[in-house]
């Protein structure tokens, strides 16, 4: 009985499996190699022009990252390992708000690992290739993990096909998003070595050691991504998974131990891995204390469903929402205008739907679609990995909601830890793409199974006129045509409800969505009509092979190549490259960069903010140029200078002067229209100075104890003299003298983590310095005795500096990076020392004979 059950909970690799002889399927000894060539080559032809043609992808998020090559190149050659920048929101974390990293060698697998890749190509000597060698690691481990779980090499050819070519995966170099790549790049093999722990005894202790300590590497790699958002739903679909199928064996009564043990020893590798990460992981938690992601706004918010609890506002956390509508780009991927597409010459985004914009839809193949409903139709109810898939699957597409009726998201983000601090729920379907994968491998498997099965195979012909049925429906519903409906739809849909706010009329609206509609409809036909044709295609192969009319490898091969021929069709008009000049280009020095460094070299006794409409624009291009800003890009800004933007405006002269801002960059044709701003330079941007300037440092005469919000008003109105009086929060119970005519301040040595200052105090003067407030790690020292740093006009920083001459040295040096950098240290060598016993012992255990030897399937 007992091996009745063993043989009987080997489900996942399917009953079919067993019906297929290897020889049929394959082409020798050599087929992995021959199936892993192809998918690498695959993925060498569609991004053959970035890897071989000197393209490259020039997005507004690839710019925001290279803007920080000189910050980063600077560190380097000055030995520092780079905590902290100067150059956007005047200053933030630089290591902590996981903007970019110096080497972290000390993070032994992590830079080992980082070390290897860049053997292959670094991003700055091969930018695509860097990034490509992402989606191969990822291919290849699919490739591996379905070959484990199906037996079947066609099949985990076509699964690892289809997953790394799914439209959304794709688009992620495209818009510069890279670390999500990263931190789903080792997600297959992870998924392989779990399977392997629930589905083996181990007669070899040590080699469940040794897969212990891989899952932990893994997990930790996957970590030095930083992309917390994607680790959290990849930690959500394991776990899933895992307490799933060990529920199922439970009430079953079959061989629950293995799949809890497996759900421990994954506890174990994340565990150990987030100390491997020590250094990161307590850095951002000490900086999330601070930032738009852990601290509520200081404005009561007037949405109901926002909850000042909640660190993100519920309408800003799920602005990038999937709505129920918008599974329909799962069939006709243009339904709500597609995104970034090619139009008369020129790059147009046509997209219409709910979510702020999108450059590509939501699209991973209509055969993976039909494949993986043909998939749980055959094996739900006997198969307890497809049930976890399908729950997994269809709860992420719950997720993936947000607000437009996702009640499951209401629940995480209101009750869940950490949830609340992530945005675009959209996010997710990386995550289930790859579920509904797996779940395709299924239903090829079963197709096949159930064609050689004779007494399966009358079951078979049932589902393939079904499928063929709808997908013909479908034909002809494109061909009669829905214009007039769609045309409506799209003129009556979220994009013109967002225009008729913003105070468009309706012939304005008629005329900037009416043709988005024809452009847009014209595709949707074309997409009905072809991927009907291509669904008809596999299922009537299907039916030819079920007639012996073609044979095994002609039919598989047929599948892959229609599914490839599927997904390359949409992501070709998803990519738009463009020349590495363009990119290059960006980072020209302009006549207004020039102009402002000229004037004004030494870039640390001032800053520059760019406005648009009276408010600071997104951009850390002055960063390159080593231009310190009051202005940036980042996902995770401090709270404070948020709260400044939102009750003062970017755009208020005297925020701005008490952020040491001197130029204010503006379009010419949106000129700065305070008259504050005084115009000194006019060319491709105007420069203006700022009549309230105020130095790096000052002294302050006298201070006033107000609430927060009071504070920002007063910054607002500007009712007040910054150098006559400084506002706190708190009382600091200390006398303050106004500093007389023989007071000053000398800024002797800066660098992006340091001032030194040479002051004179004429009484206990009160010196006001225009970085932004932070006190986790800023330290100010007077002839080298530790002083307390007072968060001064809500966002700035002061000290009090007693009488006389002094040396004032102002630090970043943060104790939780520190205290983290030693226990990830410490983890590394530890997880290390485990990877090397587990491979001594298997060593030593080769004397066993390979009956023994050998793993049982259970």
């Amino acid at each position: 009985m007992a091996k009745t059950k063993t043989q009987l909970t080997a489900s996942t690799k399917s009953r079919q499996a067993s019906e297929l002889k290897d020889s049929d399927l394959n082409f020798g000894k050599f087929d992995n190699y021959i199936y892993i060539g192809v998918i690498i080559l695959a993925l060498f032809i569609f991004f053959r022009e970035g890897i071989f043609g000197g393209k490259v992808f020039a997005s507004g998020d690839h710019i925001a990252f290279d803007s920080f090559k000189t910050f980063f190149d600077d560190a380097k050659k000055d030995g520092i390992f780079a905590l902290w920048t100067p150059y956007i929101f005047m200053g933030m974390p630089n290591f902590a708000g996981l903007i970019g990293f110096s080497p972290r060698v000390y993070d032994l697998f992590g830079h080992g690992f980082g070390t290897i890749l860049n053997l292959f190509g670094s991003p700055e000597s091969s930018p695509i290739f860097s990034i490509v060698i992402y989606y191969i690691i990822f291919a290849v481990g699919f490739y591996l993990y379905a070959n484990y779980k199906f037996k079947n090499k066609l099949v985990a050819l076509f699964t690892s096909l289809m997953a790394v070519f799914a439209t959304d995966l794709i688009q992620r170099m495209v818009t510069g998003h890279n670390t999500k790549v990263f931190a789903i790049m080792l997600f297959p093999l992870i998924l392989l070595v779990i399977e392997r722990l629930i589905d083996y005894n181990y007669k070899n202790i040590f080699s469940k050691i040794v897969d212990v300590a891989l899952l932990t590497i893994m997990f930790h790699i996957q970590l030095t991504s930083n992309h917390m958002q994607m680790i959290f739903y990849s930690y959500l679909f394991i776990g899933i998974y895992v307490l799933y199928i060990f529920i199922a064996r439970l009430v079953k009564k079959e061989n629950y131990r293995t799949a809890l043990m497996a759900g421990v020893f994954v506890l174990i590798g994340a565990g150990l891995s987030v100390a491997m990460n020590a250094d990161v992981i307590m850095s951002v938690k000490e900086y999330n204390k601070y930032s738009m992601r852990g601290v509520p706004a200081i404005q009561q918010p007037t949405d109901k469903k926002v909850d000042n609890a909640q660190p993100l506002d519920y309408d800003y956390a799920t602005r990038w929402s999937f709505s129920p509508g918008e599974v329909l780009t799962f069939y006709a991927p243009y339904y709500f205008g597609f995104g970034d597409v090619e139009y008369q010459g020129q790059k147009v985004n046509l997209y219409w739907g709910q979510m702020p914009f999108t450059t590509a839809p939501v699209y991973f193949g209509v055969i993976v679609l039909a494949l993986a409903l043909i998939g749980i139709y055959y094996n739900f109810r006997r198969d307890i990995y497809v049930q976890a898939l399908t729950l997994i699957v269809f709860a992420f597409l719950l997720l993936s909601f947000g607000r437009n009726g996702g009640f499951l998201f209401d629940i995480f983000f209101y009750y869940f830890p950490f949830f609340s601090s992530f945005r675009a729920p959209v996010m997710i379907h990386n995550f289930m793409d790859a579920g509904l994968a797996i779940l395709a491998g299924y239903g090829l498997l079963s197709m096949v199974g159930s064609i050689r099965n004779q007494i399966e195979a009358d079951k078979f012909k049932k589902v393939s006129f079904v499928v063929m049925g709808i997908a013909g429906l479908i034909f002809i519903v494109s061909i009669v045509g829905f214009k007039d409906s769609y045309r409506n739809s799209v003129l009556n849909g979220p994009k013109a409800q967002e225009y008729k706010k913003m105070g468009a009329t309706p012939q304005q609206i008629n005329q900037q969505l009416g043709q988005r509609a024809d452009v847009a409809y014209d595709n949707i036909t074309s997409d009905l009509q072809l991927h009907s044709f291509l669904i008809l295609l596999v299922m009537g192969l299907g039916l030819l092979y079920s007639k012996r009319m073609v044979n095994y490898k002609l039919f598989m091969f047929g599948v892959i190549l229609i599914g490839m021929f599927d997904l390359w069709n949409v992501n070709n008009k998803t990519i738009h490259w463009d020349n590495k000049s363009d990119s290059e280009n960006a980072f020209n020095e302009t006549d207004y960069t020039s102009y402002m460094l000229k004037q004004s070299p030494d870039t640390y006794q001032y800053r520059v903010v760019e406005l648009r409409q009276g408010e600071p624009t997104t951009t850390n291009t002055f960063a390159y140029y080593r231009l310190q800003a009051f202005n940036g890009y980042q996902g995770a800004k401090m709270r404070i200078y948020q709260d400044a933007l939102d009750v003062v405006g970017g755009g208020n002269p005297m925020l701005l002067g008490l952020a040491n801002v001197k130029y204010i960059i503006t379009d010419p044709k949106d000129p700065a229209s305070d008259s504050s701003f005084a115009p000194v330079m006019k060319g491709s941007k105007t420069v203006s100075e700022n009549k309230m300037f105020l130095p790096r440092a000052f002294f302050v005469n006298e201070y006033k104890v107000a609430p927060g919000i009071n504070i920002l008003n007063n910054i607002k109105q500007m009712n007040f003299n910054p150098r006559q009086t400084a506002f706190f929060e708190t009382d600091i119970n200390k006398k303050i003298d106004k500093a007389d005519s023989t007071a000053s301040i000398k800024l002797i040595k800066a660098t992006t983590e340091s001032y030194e200052y040479e002051v004179n105090a004429t009484g206990n003067n009160l010196m006001f310095m225009s970085d932004i407030y932070y006190p986790a790690g800023w330290k100010a020292y007077i002839d080298g005795t530790e002083t307390e740093i007072y968060k001064t006009d809500y966002l700035f920083r002061s000290i009090v500096v007693p009488t006389g001459k002094h040396k004032v040295e102002i630090k970043f040096q943060p104790e939780t990076y520190y205290k983290g950098k030693t226990i990830t240290l410490v983890s590394n060598i530890l997880v290390g020392l485990i990877l090397v016993v587990g491979l001594v012992g298997v060593f030593k255990n080769k004397k066993e004979t390979p009956e023994e030897n050998k793993e049982v399937k259970i």
